[in-house]
Parts: structure tokens; C-alpha cells; sequence
């Protein structure tokens, strides 16, 4: 998981308008997050979704 997010910021220093963002799952048991990056790389929106 380290290697996915380290890639995942290095990709994000070369975008323009970067935005990080969480999306929740509420469950009976528990909480989880769900982090999204994208950003534009040359007219392309790149997105990235673990």
C-alpha cells in the first residue's frame, strides 16, 4: 500500500488542480474511507482510486 500512495503523490506534484478526496462508507460495524486523487496532466483528468 506505501509503494501505491508514494506514486499516487509523486503523480499528484506533477498535476494541475490536484484534489485529494474521501468518500465514507457508514456501516453497522464500522467506518471506512475511501481516499480519490485526481488532477490534470496535460489537458487529461488523471484519476487514481485504490
Amino acid at each position: 500500500m506505501k509503494p501505491l500512495i508514494l506514486l499516487a503523490l509523486a503523480t499528484l506534484a506533477a498535476c494541475s488542480n490536484p484534489l485529494v478526496a474521501t468518500n465514507l462508507t457508514f456501516g453497522p460495524d464500522r467506518v471506512e474511507a475511501n481516499p480519490t486523487l485526481s488532477g490534470q496532466v496535460g489537458g487529461a483528468t488523471v484519476t487514481i482510486d485504490p
